[in-house]
């Protein structure tokens, strides 16, 4: 990997930041609690204060233990406030170009650890640690966090100014006030090294895959790096079209659309707000090509341990389905796949048997659009089947299309052969670029209570932003929408 290349990697650059953070506030706390007098003082005087013991020393086992346990319980504490940090968007690289509430993000992570810990000790009716070690140890990570990531920013800043390093070249499209802002903002502030190096305009006169091609030859010219679009008429698909572009150079693409909203009011995606108006960023297709393999693994290993765990359940509701109503157990459908390839996805039945054959009976019901089929109030499902369906239980088979390599834990949700000849734009097949899975984006921001037009967006949102970060944004907030059922049926 090039310096630049390093240089450009903010996330891996602030996680390394991080991880020296928490290192030295845990050999901090260690020095206080074993190696200072004004230590034991104040410890002392704390521990009488709240009647916990006498003292504030603490037996000499404990030194020798922290002392050899510290690879261990630092890299803990580094997984535990690691993924905090992701969860609080503290690793965003270049997703925002507004100021972030850094350090309020921090210090709440900080605290959910020591609440995580706390809670630990206390199940787990663990003595042999002394809970100020570890308030001590995060609060210091505090201090230590923003200390580190303000002196690396301090020293990005100066191989920009100094080397040209980190330096992301930006072309600016569109016009009005809001382009206006952006332009005079990020020309002034220069945010994670963003330079506005060109501006377009938007020429409505020419056809506009004539205008893609040309900014294209610009973008490729000179040398840029990222493409912001400002152009607030721009259609849905004008904007997917500007997003392949931005595929075939490899490069992060924003755009500001009111078109956008859905990801922020329905999906509750954080991003920055330009007067009101969304700015969603779309990362470049190499930054998430490398996470494929390692989030197959992790579906994998998930799922196995997924099956053993909620074998009972699966074996309770296959009884149950079998008991309750006339046909076979599992409900087995082609659903439409990664590369508009057909599989056969598996579900516990929730419909009368041979429900599917009365579709031409119902069609006129639907209550979706054109291209999904949904029916709040199916006559052909059973009881036990609205149950499941409430609570997403019929689609626990799907491990097993997860096995069998067909799925993953998180991807766009697989549609029927119905549905996916019912597309009526051509970017709405974008949605089948990756591996559907389990769970999405649009799972959780109201299911079948949104259209397909903003499913669709939403899964290419997804599609073009995948992390490990937003993988378990989306698997938490599952567990929510199962609770309380938003726009299942």
């Amino acid at each position: 990997m090039s310096i630049r290349a390093r240089i450009s990697n903010l996330a891996l650059l602030q996680f390394l930041s991080d991880y020296l953070a928490v290192v030295t506030a845990y050999f901090s706390t260690f020095l206080i609690r074993f190696h200072s007098e004004w230590g034991v003082k104040f410890f002392t005087f704390l521990n009488q204060l709240l009647g916990v013991r006498e003292t504030g020393e603490l037996p000499e086992i404990q030194e020798e233990f922290y002392l050899a346990s510290a690879w261990r319980i630092t890299s803990i504490i580094v997984v535990t406030v690691g993924v905090l940090y992701g969860l609080r968007d503290l690793y965003p690289g270049r997703r925002f170009i507004t100021r972030r509430p850094t350090a309020w993000n921090i210090i709440l992570a900080n605290l959910i650890a020591l609440g995580i810990f706390y809670t630990y000790f206390y199940l787990s009716r663990n003595v042999f640690h002394p809970r100020s070690f570890f308030a001590i140890a995060l609060m210091l990570n505090v201090v230590y966090c923003l200390a580190f990531r303000g002196l690396l920013d301090r020293f990005l800043q100066r191989m920009r100014i100094k080397r040209k390093q980190g330096i992301c070249r930006a072309v600016l499209i569109g016009q009005g006030r809001e382009a206006d802002f952006i332009h005079e903002f990020v020309s002034a502030l220069h945010p994670h090294g963003i330079d506005v190096v060109a501006r377009q305009v938007f020429d409505t006169q020419k056809p506009f895959e004539s205008w893609i091609a040309e900014l294209e030859a610009m973008c490729r010219h000179q040398d840029i790096g990222m493409i912001i679009s400002a152009q607030s008429s721009l259609s849905v698909g004008q904007i997917m079209e500007f997003l392949e572009l931005a595929d075939r150079l490899d490069i992060p693409a924003k755009v500001l659309s009111e078109k956008m909203n859905v990801l922020v009011n329905e999906a509750r995606v954080t991003m920055d707000m330009i007067q009101g108006t969304p700015l969603a960023h779309f990362e470049a297709p190499s930054s998430v090509y490398w996470f494929r393999p390692i989030r197959n693994t992790v579906s994998l290993i998930a799922t196995l341990l997924g099956l053993v765990l909620l074998l009972p359940v699966l074996a309770a509701i296959a009884l149950l389905v079998k008991l309750t109503s006339h046909g076979p157990v599992f409900f087995v459908q082609e659903r439409i796949g990664a590369n508009r390839q057909p599989f056969p996805m598996y579900k516990f039945r929730t419909m009368y048997h041979r429900a599917d054959e009365m579709q031409a009976q119902v069609e006129e019901f639907n209550e979706s659009g054109q291209a999904l089929f949904k029916i709040r109030k199916d006559p052909r499902i059973t009881k036990l089947g609205r149950f499941l369906r409430r609570f997403s239980l019929d689609e626990l088979p799907q491990l097993i299309n997860v096995l069998k390599g067909e799925m993953v834990l998180v991807g766009p949700r697989p549609l029927p052969r119905r549905d996916f000849e019912n597309y009526y734009e051509e970017w709405h097949y974008g949605r089948h670029s990756g591996m559907p899975g389990l769970t999405c984006l649009w799972q959780v921001s109201g299911r079948s209570d949104l259209d397909f037009h903003n499913m669709c967006i939403l899964d290419i949102y997804y599609l073009r932003n995948k992390s490990w970060v937003l993988d378990l944004k989306i698997i938490l907030r599952t567990f929510w929408a199962i609770i309380f059922a938003r726009g299942a049926y």
